[in-house]
């Protein structure tokens, strides 16, 4: 304390000890070192008392502007603060004490330096003071998130519940300037660099992921406006570096990921923000109007990057909904009228010139992940919506791509539509969509393609079989057929396929009726086309043999199913007998379940 100098000294001997331990690099993984920094207990005594004095000193000389040697060494006080949290039995001590505020009141000050637009600024070097922001910010993400736990999210490295709770040393207590801080930072920040502005996100995702407590307090309804003010300032990239932009707009989406994981395992009272709110505020960003935007504005490259802007937005929804509380969420995504919001995306994308196809993927994706395994949603997208509507702004947006019409197809499986005898039909509804959308493919080897896959995926099972004929695929399938003149032999062919594997489930008269007239031919003279196909698939029909060929059955397939038998008090005598043949069908089988036991039925 005497000798500023030997101190000084000390501090830089120190930290080259120890440099590798600073990790300044959001975007790295903490590096791997088998040393660790000693615990505050071998420090020097008194060390941590006279290193607050000299930081105070340094905050009491902001407001006159630091020396090149204050300067220095406040940038060394940190450094040696985060050194010290790398041990983690530290971390307590030191959030528990106030150098984090005299970090905080400092970078404050350093950004409103780098925010604002004077020729003092341009005239000056301001490498040192961003580095010390840079720096501080990481003394924050130690305390907050000494596990480094979002940067393992943003490797790509999820933590599962029992490493979560493996972790024995937990973050300091979130100081109270932190929201404060965090929304002046983005307030009239036009100015200050995008990297620098990626590092406040950064932050705030490490503050969120580290720990419950923490995330709560931070996610507030300032810090939500932040975030979304970061996504809604799309419309000043035209002079900026669209890769820094995107990456901006990625962490935001990340974080608030990571923020709806988040609310959805706290209680209402411990909330400041509702996740319905936020949903709300999304999505009408999401839908926002700039069709009335004066024509430079609205550039092609400018409406490239909204548009991309906007899949990423559509991703997030996956991303959101892949959480353990799914059902809870999706009631909450329900509740929020996500469907019309995403449809409605479809048919303002219109005013775009380009692009539309994959923002029509996103969105086909982002309503799949609402719907899965949700019966419920299902249902509400057929009552709100309906399929019909849906191919109708579809059919809208012109030709569809083969990545579009694939997407429809992993909607109808929920999962890999390539994952044929692993995955059966979820939702039938797209399939119809697709039989119906067939005759408009101006591509015949896509025509072949779909069809080809829909008689493998309708016929795999008589589950699948079951499916389809109850969702009156055969009328469907026959009405496409009608259109023979836009159809490609081979997909007819396939139809035709298709049609006979259904029709030996279940055909009515009316179906087979219908089937007959479509044989029918302007010229008597002539045949039509699909004369020896229809009779090889009225005789499959007809050719039943073995167990297989039970016309009425129990379908004991859903988990909950089960033959009810009245109570014992309404029998007719002192027992009662049930004789069934017993079919075990082809199941799904689930990916995700792979890995762990099967399921097994009871029979009692």
């Amino acid at each position: 304390q005497e000798d500023p100098d030997y101190l000084k000294l000390w501090l830089d001997s120190f930290v080259s000890s120890y440099e590798q331990f600073l990790d300044v690099d959001f975007e790295k993984l903490p590096t791997r070192v088998d040393d660790v920094p000693p615990g505050i207990s071998l420090l020097p005594d008194n060390i941590l008392q006279v290193l607050r004095l000299q930081l105070l000193q340094c905050v009491q000389k902001m407001s006159d502007g630091l020396e090149e040697q204050q300067q220095a060494l406040s940038l060394l006080l940190v450094k040696f603060f985060i050194i010290l949290c790398r041990n983690l039995a530290n971390v307590e001590e030191i959030g528990m004490c106030s150098y984090v505020n005299h970090v905080i009141t400092i970078t404050t000050s350093y950004i409103q330096q780098l925010k604002s637009k004077t020729k003092e600024k341009e005239e000056t070097d301001q490498t040192p003071i961003e580095e010390f922001v840079r720096h501080a910010l990481v003394f924050c993400e130690s305390l907050y998130d000494p596990y480094r736990n979002w940067r393992q999210r943003i490797a790509g490295h999820f933590l599962s519940t029992v490493e979560r709770s493996r972790q024995k040393y937990k973050p300091a207590s979130l100081t109270v300037m932190f929201v404060p801080f965090f929304y002046q930072c983005f307030q009239e920040s036009e100015h200050l660099k995008e990297s620098l502005k990626c590092c406040l996100l950064h932050l705030f995702g490490a503050i969120v992921a580290g720990g419950q407590r923490n995330a709560l307090q931070a996610v507030s309804p300032a810090t939500m406006e932040v975030l979304m003010r970061v996504l809604a300032d799309c419309d000043s990239w035209d002079d900026r570096n669209p890769e820094e932009e995107s990456r901006k707009a990625e962490l935001t989406l990340k974080c608030l990921t990571e923020v709806v994981h988040i609310l959805l395992t706290s209680s209402s009272d411990q909330r400041q923000v509702e996740t319905s709110t936020i949903l709300e505020n999304y999505f009408k960003l999401l839908n926002s109007d700039h069709s009335a935007l004066p024509n430079p504005k609205r550039c092609r490259q400018w409406e490239s990057r909204f548009i991309a802007l906007q899949i990423q937005m559509l991703n997030t929804i996956t991303a959101m909904l892949d959480c353990t509380d799914r059902p809870v969420l999706q009631a909450i995504f329900l509740n929020s009228n996500c469907f019309e919001h995403l449809i409605r995306l479809l048919q303002n994308c219109k005013v775009f010139q380009g692009h539309l196809d994959s923002l029509a993927v996103s969105t086909i994706q982002a309503l799949t992940a609402v719907m899965h395994k949700s019966p419920a949603a299902k249902e509400v997208f057929k009552e709100r919506i309906g399929y019909a509507h849906i191919y109708e702004v579809l059919k809208s947006l012109g030709q569809p791509s083969r990545e579009l019409l694939e997407e429809l197809m992993n909607m109808a499986v929920e999962g890999d539509h390539m994952a044929v005898g692993m995955l059966g039909i979820s939702n039938v509804q797209p399939l119809l969509l697709l039989i119906q959308w067939l005759p408009e493919l101006e591509s015949h080897s896509l025509q072949v393609f779909i069809s080809n896959w829909l008689r493998r995926i309708c016929c795999i099972n008589r589950q699948s079989r079951a499916t389809c004929v109850n969702a009156n695929m055969v009328i469907r399938v026959i009405e496409t057929l009608n259109s023979h003149s836009a159809l490609h032999s081979s997909c007819a062919e396939n139809l035709i396929a298709l049609l006979g594997s259904l029709g030996s489930q279940s055909m009515s008269s009316e179906e087979l009726l219908q089937l007959i007239r479509l044989l029918r031919t302007e010229e008597p003279d002539r045949a039509h086309p699909y004369v020896v196909p229809v009779m090889r698939s009225i005789l499959a029909m007809a050719r039943k043999q073995g167990m297989a060929s039970a016309l009425q059955y129990f379908n004991l397939k859903h988990s909950m199913a089960g033959i009810a038998v009245p109570s014992i008090h309404k029998w007719p005598g002192s027992a009662f007998s049930f004789n069934a043949w017993l079919c075990l069908d082809q199941d799904r089988v689930d990916p995700s379940m792979s890995s762990k036991s099967g399921k097994r039925k009871q029979l009692y």
